[in-house]
């Protein structure tokens, strides 16, 4: 009896999923046969592959068009059109579980909590923290770092022998940067010798580990769970990682156990982060006329897991994407000599005493050539360059005059805006100018599209767009005017390597970050300015 129950078991499953690879509503998109069965379609190219599936979603946009269907359940797309639809203000879109729970200790918090409305109950609980007001008034913490690292790089001058490797150098910086503003104590990891310190390593090996999380069974499942959690404490990374979150929970431990501060006695800017969440939560729930469902979604931002993630989100999130920005930027500058003697003509006739002399960000963020420069570094870096999953929910959507099903997970990458031709006009190459020109109409040849702008910065979406973009853009923009403007007033920089093509575009595989197949990207001689 036991023999025909469980034969008669195996029997409809199979039958249920021919049935629903048959008569699956996505069967009307065209894609890989193989994708539409399996997961590991795309597994493949993250791991075998090694972070190859963004050059294989370029193959299949130009064999299938501008919608693919990637995944048993899921759908890529490469029109501009459908990156606003599917990341547009008020979108009720989730965001894709599976992608963003590869994030572990940082499950809970507003960057990977996947309801949008519970995601905006902390995200205004965070937003006062990191207004551009807020950042302005702790601008000289940024400065702090930014000599600390030009003092550091003095060093390495072409008479020493050995370059800075600015893939380690700016990630130390950034890093020390956000601790120093957001934590009782800064981590000093920019101290470490030679910019050395193991979290900024990003090696194959180390970062390897997200999709490997991604494709293991949850941590909570039985029996299985438990390999997951093993797998985790092999990755190369897991002590270094262990080691930065003991210091974030040192620092939470350290808040819940002081006194209660009244934020009216002090602005929020002069408050560690996780003090003034806890204070900031116990006022809004002390606000009248709240729903019980508002009460308890604040109450349970209170609970020391939540509060860890939110803590280790902020320590590690607010990092690469301003340093691959400067990296990125900087090798470009290196290797383009007119557009680097621009940038410098701009900030010399700006900052007159810049050997001595101090300039604020708000001075910097008003010269144009510095914020085309700037733009056109967060182009090319483009953030997050993983397709940004997110899951249609109760209705049906509209993307691109497509009916997609409730469950379907849709994304686009960044990479297929920066990259585009129509927005950007040669879009592998570095030309600040672009930023400077006015924006206008191109005609297309196809009537069916809508006018585009060109070189327009609303197709700059480095920080993403709508209701999940970065809470933090307001420092990491100060941070870019502070680093790109003290560097080049203060330092001359020479690339190391002479053999590089100014034209070339940078080679990158996709570990949800940009990871680049040149290693260093950039590693310079140092030589101090000498003003007269």
């Amino acid at each position: 009896m036991l023999t025909v129950f469980i034969s008669t078991a195996l029997v409809a499953l199979a039958l249920r999923a021919i049935g629903d690879s048959f008569w699956h509503p996505l069967n009307r998109f065209p894609g890989p046969l193989l994708a539409r069965w399996t997961t590991w379609y795309r597994g493949y190219y993250d791991l075998v592959k090694k972070g190859a599936w963004l050059r294989h979603l370029d193959d299949l946009h130009a064999e299938y068009g501008p919608i693919v269907r990637v995944g048993p359940n899921e759908l890529h797309f490469n029109d501009p059109r459908a990156y606003g639809e599917i990341y547009a203000p008020g979108s009720r879109f989730h965001k894709d579980s599976v992608l963003y729970g590869i994030f572990g200790h940082a499950a809970s918090s507003v960057f990977t909590t996947p309801d949008p409305q519970v995601a905006a109950v902390i995200r205004n609980i965070i937003a006062p923290y990191l207004t551009k007001r807020a950042v302005i008034s702790r601008e000289a913490i940024v400065r702090e770092k930014i000599l600390k690292l030009i003092s550091y790089l003095k060093t390495y001058t072409r008479e020493y022998g050995v370059p800075a490797n600015l893939d380690h150098a700016l990630p130390s910086t950034t890093l020390d940067v956000l601790t120093a503003l957001i934590f009782k104590e800064c981590f000093n990891v920019l101290e470490t010798p030679a910019f050395d310190h193991p979290f900024v390593h990003h090696s194959k090996p180390s970062v390897l580990n997200l999709w490997i999380t991604k494709y293991l069974p949850n941590t909570n499942t039985p029996i299985l769970g438990a390999f997951t959690r093993l797998m985790s404490r092999m990755s190369p990374v897991a002590p270094v990682l262990a080691a930065q979150f003991k210091l974030v929970e040192q620092e939470l431990d350290a808040a819940l156990q002081s006194e209660h501060n009244d934020l009216s006695d002090k602005p929020s800017t002069g408050v560690p982060l996780y003090r003034f969440l806890i204070d900031r939560i116990h006022e809004q729930i002390l606000r009248p006329g709240l729903s019980q469902e508002t009460v308890d979604q604040l109450q349970n931002l209170l609970q020391r897991r939540r509060l860890l993630g939110e803590g280790i989100n902020m320590r590690f999130a607010g990092t690469d994407t301003v340093a691959n920005a400067v990296l990125v930027g900087i090798r470009y500058l290196l290797t383009h000599r007119i557009v680097l003697d621009q940038l410098i003509r701009e900030l010399d006739d700006a900052w007159p005493d810049g050997s001595d002399g101090e300039i604020s960000y708000e001075t910097l963020e008003k010269l144009p050539f510095l914020t085309a420069v700037i733009k056109e570094s967060l182009r090319l870096s483009h953030g997050v360059v993983t397709p940004a999953g997110r899951v249609v929910r109760s209705e049906n959507a509209v993307i691109l005059g497509e009916s997609i099903p409730s469950g379907t997970t849709v994304a686009m990458s960044s990479t297929f805006i920066h990259l585009n031709a129509d927005l950007f006009p040669n879009p592998k190459q570095f030309n600040p100018a672009r930023w400077l020109r006015s924006t206008s109409g191109v005609d297309m040849p196809d009537q069916n599209k809508p006018q585009l702008e060109v070189n327009s910065e609303r197709f700059l979406v480095s920080f993403s767009r709508g209701p999940r973009s970065c809470v933090g853009i307001h420092l990491a923009y100060c941070e870019l005017f502070i680093i790109f403007g003290y560097l080049f007033r203060k330092l001359e920089l020479t690339i190391a390597s002479t053999d590089q093509d100014p034209d070339l575009p940078l080679h990158f595989d996709d570990f949800f970050l940009p990871v680049y197949k040149e290693e260093p990207l950039c590693a310079v001689f140092v030589k101090e300015r000498v003003f007269y």
